[in-house]
């Protein structure tokens, strides 16, 4: 037990826990801004290490070393509380996917996942709304407003090959388990899952502030947002955050709606490979979609997920329910 309790304090710091997902944040976030910089004619990131692969490093070594600045009517520890939990809990839930050497899986394990991960949008706008700004709050409004509209779709979404996997694979709505089956239950039901593919993608870039969806950061409209009055180490955790999810969020959408390991097992070097280049196709698409769509006005935002996400999602699930 008490080996057990070792491996596992030992993948939540380095694999795939604490270091694997700020080794891939810095990859992640020079390959968006390099990929930006060339769909915009720019050349990116060059200086800080090979590639200037380093910058969000650097980036983030600076923010955290500058004194913590808020407002006189802001708050001052729960906000860095409660990011930082928000964080903690996305790196803890990495461990229940197959990049983990011994994934934590049990029934119904997803619907703590889903609890994790719907902590981290509400804990982003906690810790701009606790320095208050008229930007800021503006931000924070759209940010709730979208996160109403997109959330309750992206959960019906994600339990759609939840659903399909416990009924014909005895999943038992695991993430874990329904991920080694992900690939089969495209045969099994491909009506629901490709609706509940589109649905989970679209609720992906809302809840991600993907374009046409970053109308709570719209430079040109509210200044900054979410982020106007954040600064220093509260600004770093807000963006480590921010970027973590873009992390977890894709990872997740790899494992559930495009098959995992497939067409290898599910444990090994080569499967967490095949994983990882999944994931690296999602993260590039989405990647390039926020550079080349316009913005949706915050109006504009919600009806569209109100309009055409909800019955997307709703008739995923009803179609993993009876068919």
């Amino acid at each position: 037990m008490v080996g057990e309790i070792a491996w596992l304090i030992l993948e939540a710091v380095l694999y795939p826990g604490l270091l694997f997902v700020v080794l891939m944040i810095i990859f992640t976030q020079w390959l968006y801004r390099k990929l930006s910089a060339r769909i915009q004619f720019r050349r990116g990131p060059i200086h800080a290490g090979p590639f200037g692969i380093l910058q969000p490093l650097a980036d983030l070594i600076k923010l955290l070393s500058k004194e913590d600045v808020y407002n006189a009517y802001g708050l001052v520890k729960s906000p860095l509380i409660v990011i930082s939990l928000a964080i903690g809990a996305l790196v803890a839930i990495t461990l229940t996917t197959p990049l983990a050497t011994k994934p934590l899986s049990s029934p119904f394990d997803s619907v703590v996942v889903l609890y994790l991960l719907a902590l981290t949008p509400f804990a982003i706008a906690y810790l701009a709304a606790s320095n208050p700004n008229p930007y800021t709050m503006i931000g924070v409004a759209r940010y709730l407003a979208l996160l109403v509209a997109a959330e309750p779709p992206f959960v019906m979404s994600f339990l759609t090959p939840l659903i399909i996997a416990s009924k014909y694979n005895g999943a038992d709505y695991s993430i874990y388990a329904t991920s080694e089956v992900s690939w089969r239950i495209w045969l099994e039901n491909p009506l629901a899952m490709a609706l509940a593919t589109v649905a989970s993608f679209i609720g992906l870039m809302a809840i991600l502030m993907v374009k046409p969806f970053d109308t709570p950061e719209a430079e040109s409209e509210i200044y900054w947002g979410l982020f106007t009055e954040l600064g220093g180490p509260r600004l770093a955790l807000g963006m480590f955050a921010k970027f973590a999810e873009r992390i977890v969020y894709p990872l997740f959408f790899t494992l559930l709606f495009l098959g995992g390991a497939w067409p290898l097992g599910d444990t090994g070097l080569p499967s967490i490979l095949v994983i990882l280049a999944k994931y690296l196709v999602v993260f590039v698409v989405l990647t390039i979609i926020d550079n080349s769509m316009p913005r949706y006005r915050p109006d504009q935002a919600v009806e569209f997920l109100i309009k055409y996400l909800y019955p997307l999602a709703i008739l995923a699930l009803v179609a993993a329910l009876l068919l």
